[in-house]
């Protein structure tokens, strides 16, 4: 999954993306690189990163014209980063087949929306309560809701929401979860994983966004051989180029003789 950012305070620059062209310039990279969905985001979901908050109009004027450009453009599905329902029913309307909300649905409404819709959701557990048990919970609880709605339950992914910030995990429960997502894969739902370039590989490795790659793609290559299904990163090209290697290793049938 391919990060485009429509907003200028994401943590990761080169992400953000400023006209119709720069997005579609990068969905093409991303796609070439072997991007197998794109991720439209146009609110930060760290609060200490945006001062003003962002209204669901915001949203609207920043992600309509993009998400039918992309649907229009690429085969591939178009998610969208929100948890606004208004935002929500639009977009899908327009094109887009997932829904990415850090928030899992909980702003009023938001079930309804897609209940209507045969799109994909993607429900992320945030806050300090980090367990590896309790989140599972809370995301097991949270897809029974979606289910007893009426979202069948092949649409529905799961997200541990690792990060600091508003997602509320430190550095050991970040690493513990990266370890641990078998737990959440035992639930029987596809499991999505962001940490590309996040704070805490920065407080590990001390160093700034820009140097974090090599981080991210260790904790991508972690989280794949740990049960996860969908990758949400910034770097499509090298994480796909990490991935193949990894998976040409553990499944090679030749014998050393």
């Amino acid at each position: 999954m391919g990060v485009i950012n429509l907003h200028p305070a994401s943590f990761v620059s080169q992400s953000y993306c400023a006209s119709l062209e720069e997005v579609l310039n990068q969905a093409e990279a991303m796609v070439s690189a072997g991007a197998d969905i794109l991720d439209l985001g146009a609110e930060p979901t760290n609060p200490s990163i945006a001062s003003v908050p962002v209204s669901a109009e915001q949203e609207l004027v920043a992600l309509l014209p993009l998400v039918f450009a992309l649907s229009q453009h690429f085969d591939i599905p178009i998610s969208v980063d929100t948890s606004a329902p208004k935002v929500m029913d639009a977009v899908l309307d327009a094109g887009a087949s997932i829904i990415n909300d850090v928030r899992a649905l909980n702003v009023e409404g938001a079930v309804n929306v897609l209940a209507r819709y045969s799109a994909g959701v993607c429900l992320m557990h945030r806050g300090q309560d980090s367990s590896i048990k309790k989140i599972a919970e809370f995301l097991r609880n949270k897809a029974k809701i979606c289910q007893e709605a009426g979202i069948a339950k092949e649409r529905i992914v799961l997200d541990p929401g690792i990060g600091a910030g508003s997602f509320g995990k430190n550095l050991p429960q970040n690493l513990a979860l990266l370890k641990s997502l078998n737990v959440l894969k035992a639930q029987g739902f596809p499991i999505l994983v962001g940490v590309s370039r996040k704070s805490f590989i920065g407080e590990l490795l001390d160093l700034p966004v820009e140097e974090r790659l090599a981080g991210s793609l260790a904790a991508a290559i972690v989280a794949y051989q740990q049960g996860a299904s969908i990758l949400r990163v910034h770097d499509v090209a090298p994480t796909v180029q990490a991935l193949k290697m990894v998976k040409a290793i553990s499944q090679s049938q030749e014998e050393l003789r």
